[in-house]
């Protein structure tokens, strides 16, 4: 016979899973789960972009910053190159690096390639923070405001480790890429995000 404490413990758990594993399925849970992630000024302005890199979310951050430019709201874009070789290009008859295609990607956008920096490349452990310790290096001193454009759920580590890696006087504004609910990293563990969160707080 099953005790009652078996089945206590069997309810608990029963419960724990569908509260964290089964209701964030749903996508209207994630968008609020996700909102507190999100940093966004609908307004940001400013010398010039960063595009935090991304993998399959890249194309959404590459239009949001192509859009900027073409508003006049920022004068260049940053953006991290990425060497691994990615799908053939039919166009070019060989395989193109993801750094090529964003950059073709940003030619159909509009954007002059005088307008673009392309930054060396950094490994992925602590990607976001050594991303920005990356900008703090090399940005141009004329630069006093950055713009940086991420994923919706993105926004809240890439702001914490942009402002505490910069120097205090270059604002850093945030510029999310999409409405949350319309973001490719939406189905992304949110958990993890939270836990990345947390541990930049403590090393960023």
């Amino acid at each position: 016979m099953i005790s009652v404490r078996t089945v206590k413990w069997v309810s608990i758990t029963t419960l724990c899973w569908f509260a964290c594993v089964v209701i964030p399925t749903f996508p209207a849970v994630r968008v609020v789960l996700s909102a507190p992630l999100v940093v966004h000024n609908p307004t940001s302005r400013g010398d010039c972009c960063y595009i935090l890199a991304s993998g399959g979310a890249m194309w959404e951050r590459l239009d949001a910053a192509a859009d900027l430019l073409q508003m006049g709201r920022v004068n260049t874009l940053l953006v991290m190159r990425e060497d691994a070789y990615g799908q053939f290009s039919f166009k070019a008859n060989a395989s193109w690096t993801r750094t090529q295609w964003m950059a073709d990607y940003l030619a159909w956008r509009g954007i002059p390639a005088d307008r673009i920096r392309w930054m060396g490349q950094i490994d992925e452990l602590f990607g976001t923070l050594k991303e920005a310790r990356a900008v703090a290096r090399d940005l141009p001193r004329h630069v006093k405001s950055l713009v940086i454009v991420s994923s919706a759920p993105h926004m809240r580590r890439a702001l914490l480790a942009f402002r505490r890696s910069l120097p205090a006087d270059v604002a850093v504004i945030p510029y999310a890429a999409t409405e949350i609910e319309n973001s490719y990293e939406l189905n992304h563990p949110i958990w993890l995000e939270y836990l990345k969160l947390l541990v930049y707080y403590v090393i960023a």
